[in-house]
């Protein structure tokens, strides 16, 4: 297990993370939320098979949530609508199956209201502009829709997938639709502990203005939220 200091389940104390990436789990075990629940403030799921998500009220000061390729359609959602999870402040679902923009909008407002971090990446209704595939070519004003319609709903967000709301102008058109359609780029895959994961989602780069907190492009940077650990995808 890459984290130090975690014990055989993967739960670090002193930070309050519990890793439980790449582990085929079809559903969260009950011994570990009777065991972690109350305590866990990070949590990574990614790389599972998992559906069921009633276990999330059974942890009451979560704010880090990642389940990226899990399969997650907004169907999953359902269950969860009738009560928000508001301190849930960071979400990251790349590579899952949620299809309809305007769904899965009203989905993250009813049950995720105080996000401030999300990522979408290589879900369908994302239009993506990495080198992701399978995609349709990554068009800026389809992508000013979608930040568009997820903004409005989601009032308190800073970020969306990897740029900052804050920037004036949108994501330009990546260099890798260029690039030959029969070409397969590899999807986003994380590596190194949660806060590394979310720096490198966070695309927090290293200079800033110090008189405005601003990067060279005028996006506000995080470094509050990502402290200096090294990242890298897999």
């Amino acid at each position: 297990m890459y984290q130090n200091n975690a014990d055989a389940n993967g739960y670090n104390a002193n930070k309050k993370e519990l890793n439980l990436s790449d582990r085929n789990l079809r559903e969260l075990d009950t011994a570990i939320i009777a065991t972690y629940g109350e305590c866990i403030e990070h949590l990574d799921l990614s790389h599972n098979r998992i559906t069921r998500l009633e276990w999330l009220y059974q942890m009451p000061n979560l704010r880090c949530l990642i389940m990226d390729d899990n399969r997650l359609r907004e169907s999953h959602f359902e269950k969860l609508k009738k009560v928000p999870l508001p301190k849930i402040t960071t979400l990251t679902l790349n590579k899952n199956e949620l299809s309809d923009l305007d769904t899965t909008a009203e989905m993250l407002q009813q049950i995720f209201p105080n996000l401030e971090y999300l990522s979408l990446h290589g879900n369908p209704m994302c239009p993506d502009n990495l080198c992701l595939q399978p995609f349709s070519e990554f068009v800026p004003y389809e992508y000013a829709h979608y930040r568009d319609v997820l903004s409005k709903s989601l009032p308190h967000l800073k970020f969306l997938d990897h740029f900052s709301l804050d920037a004036k102008q949108l994501p330009k058109e990546s260099h890798c639709i260029k690039q030959e359609k029969s070409i397969q780029q590899p999807i986003i895959s994380f590596s190194g502990d949660l806060w590394s994961k979310l720096k490198n989602f966070l695309s927090v780069p290293n200079a800033t203005n110090s008189n405005t907190g601003q990067n060279e492009n005028g996006n506000r940077l995080v470094s509050s939220l990502a402290p200096s650990y090294d990242s890298t995808y897999k």
